[in-house]
């Protein structure tokens, strides 16, 4: 006589049937693209040359739902979704994937998506993705199937792309309760898990919904371009800050950053321009950099080349950098670069 078997997955919280240790070192990393592949439905993985791989692989399904959590040690792995992949297979997917460990780089509709710890965002199994890992990986993805999504929260293709940090109120509510099912999946009862995997889709349904709102506010539009500035404020030394990129990174569509910085009574570019001058005023001023050319402070701070770095500096300030540095009159503070923000 068969065992009944009374939960979803056997031995589901024995970690050493989900590691790749138990197979040879050199098989490590195919074992885990293997199960990327057959977890996250059909990828293009670039092959790792590695002599090993530990990693933890475990997946458990239900009813279309699949809940994974996966790790990988080593970074710099390479997948890539495209038509011949998403045609290899049938099942339409909404996929949440939460970070909690490590980072990874996601593009997709033509944006870059870089998830950290405690963010998660949504990706369509229909949509061409890429993925970048970057080292020290755990993430758990939650799989809800796309018609069982779309009656929870009819405009979720809205969503996807959207990076979410999980800091508090509903969003930190529904990782607590992914991580929860992820620890116990595999030990629900048959006759319960139907009901958990609904209501989790009905709690991530609210999440996303409340994020909406809270952005619809005036005090939520506030909020938002806050931690938007500071995201740029910690890269004007990149030369490739755009506003295209800031948007990506912030989870958003480009035509919703400008709108924030409207709020502002400004643009995101000409808010990154003034920024990125007041940095190069500090440094011109200051004795810390003194030892620093004008082209190379305009360069550190973003600008591509030192003449239009010069005309823009003029045009804003009524003064030359050449000028501006060799005069002995102290404009305003030199302890540190005017910082324009939301009272």
């Amino acid at each position: 006589m068969k065992r009944q078997v009374s939960s979803l997955v056997d031995r589901w919280e024995d970690p050493t049937v989900w590691s790749t240790e138990r197979v040879a070192p050199h098989r490590q990393f195919d074992c885990w693209r293997n199960f990327v592949i057959d977890a996250h439905l059909h990828w293009s993985i670039q092959p790792l040359r590695c002599e090993r791989f530990p990693a933890f692989i475990r997946q458990g399904r239900f009813e279309g739902f699949r809940v994974t959590h996966l790790t990988a040690g080593e970074g710099g792995i390479v997948g890539t979704r495209g038509s011949y992949e998403i045609a290899q297979g049938s099942e339409a997917l909404y996929n949440l994937i939460y970070i909690a460990e490590g980072a990874i780089s996601l593009a997709m509709d033509g944006k870059e998506l870089m998830l950290t710890p405690g963010t998660f965002a949504l990706w369509d199994s229909a949509r061409p993705m890429k993925f970048v890992t970057g080292k020290g990986l755990r993430q758990i993805t939650l799989a809800v199937p796309r018609r069982q999504m779309q009656l929870s929260l009819p405009r979720a293709d809205d969503f996807v792309g959207r990076k979410i940090e999980a800091t508090s109120g509903l969003s930190r509510l529904f990782v607590n309760h992914l991580l929860s099912l992820d620890a116990s999946f595999g030990e629900l009862p048959l006759s319960d898990a139907g009901h958990v995997l609904h209501a989790s889709v009905e709690l991530l349904a609210a999440t996303l919904s409340a994020k909406a709102q809270d952005l619809a506010t005036p005090r939520g539009r506030r909020f938002a371009l806050k931690e938007i500035m500071a995201h740029i404020q910690s890269r004007l030394d990149d030369p490739d800050l755009s506003t295209k990129g800031v948007a990506a990174a912030c989870g958003i569509t480009e035509r919703h950053l400008h709108r924030l910085f409207k709020c502002a009574d400004t643009t995101a570019a000409v808010w990154i321009r003034r920024q990125r001058l007041e940095r190069c005023r500090h440094d011109l001023r200051a004795s810390g950099t003194s030892h620093l050319s004008i082209t190379e402070i305009a360069y550190r701070w973003g600008f591509g080349d030192s003449s239009s770095f010069s005309k823009t500096f003029k045009r804003e300030f009524a003064i030359s950098p050449r000028d501006y540095r060799g005069t002995s009159i102290q404009l305003g503070d030199a302890s540190g670069p005017a910082v324009l923000a939301l009272a």
